[in-house]
């Protein structure tokens, strides 16, 4: 079984502050960090910085937020937009849907997709399954983690 030294492990944060759209009525802004680890190299995790505590952290696929910066993307519960520079917009919108309702974020195109690029400049696409702790995985599994 292969494994990488999990001291080699990889790790890129990013502080933001974003919009978080409810309703039409409803919107806050909200410091969120993003985090990146080299040892889980398919997910980019996002927590709420200032909100409550019991608010669970969102995993994304680095593939989709990258994708989402050029194109529409994304299907399901999780869909992606990339900026419309033609008409001033400067942000990446992520929608969310769950079975209380939805939401978007609206998040800083220029220095998210200048840390995402980072996140590839440690992990290069197509590389992420070397980088994947086999061993731990397996032991997770055989635990029923």
């Amino acid at each position: 079984m292969h494994s990488t030294d999990p001291d080699r492990t990889r790790r890129l944060h990013t502080d933001l502050d974003i919009g978080l759209v409810l309703s039409d009525a409803e919107a806050l802004r909200l410091e969120v960090r993003f985090s990146y680890e080299s040892a889980d190299p398919f997910a980019v995790r996002m927590d709420f910085r200032d909100g409550p505590d019991t608010v669970a952290p969102w995993l994304f696929s680095r593939d989709l937020l990258d994708a989402g910066l050029r194109v529409p993307s994304g299907e399901g519960s999780v869909r992606v937009w990339p900026p419309c520079r033609c008409h001033g917009s400067t942000t990446l919108r992520i929608l969310l849907r769950g079975p209380g309702g939805a939401a978007v974020l609206y998040i800083p195109a220029d220095p998210f997709e200048g840390w995402l690029a980072q996140t590839f400049e440690a992990v290069p696409a197509g590389s992420e399954s070397s980088h994947l702790l086999w061993d731990d995985i397996l032991a997770k599994l055989l635990r029923g983690d």
